[in-house]
């Protein structure tokens, strides 16, 4: 399947995350869900480049491990999950990473990621069972670049 959002076709659009997400934040703070496209691949396999995602403004609620977020950092723009919270510092590793975790500010997070967009099907990702993939998924990364080199995974 062809993926436009790997490709550096043309025709599509590429904003900058800075001038996104400026105006992103406004419609999450009057309480409206934002549908996006995810572009990298840091949260493979879970989410792939090209599949839509519904962005939630952020609830004290929400920031749990094993939930999906994403935050403005000093950094830059960070949508990976929650592996850790302690006091007002929240860690955060992407699912596709082997070894990068970021830590923040919880006031830097202000949206979560509840479903993804797949093949026209809403996926809740806040499931029982999505969060436990995803942290047996995170716990084998030690193993995982076997597993990427046998399956020839890039």
């Amino acid at each position: 399947m062809h993926n436009s959002y790997e490709n550096n076709d043309p025709s599509v659009l590429r904003i900058k995350n800075e001038l996104f997400f400026e105006q992103v934040k406004p419609l999450l703070k009057e309480g409206k869900p934002v549908q996006i496209t995810v572009v990298g691949g840091s949260m493979r396999p879970f989410l792939k480049p090209g599949e839509r995602i519904i962005l939630k403004p952020i609830q004290e609620r929400d920031l749990k491990i094993g939930h999906i977020v994403l935050a403005d950092t000093k950094s830059g723009y960070v949508m990976h999950r929650i592996i850790r919270i302690k006091n007002n510092l929240i860690w955060m590793a992407g699912d596709g990473n082997l070894a990068q975790i970021e830590q923040i500010f919880k006031e830097e997070v202000f949206a979560s990621v509840e479903v993804v967009i797949r093949n026209g099907k809403q996926i809740n990702l806040q499931t029982a069972s999505s969060k436990i993939a995803a942290m047996f998924w995170f716990l084998a990364r030690p193993f995982r670049i076997f597993v990427y080199k046998i399956f020839k995974i890039k």
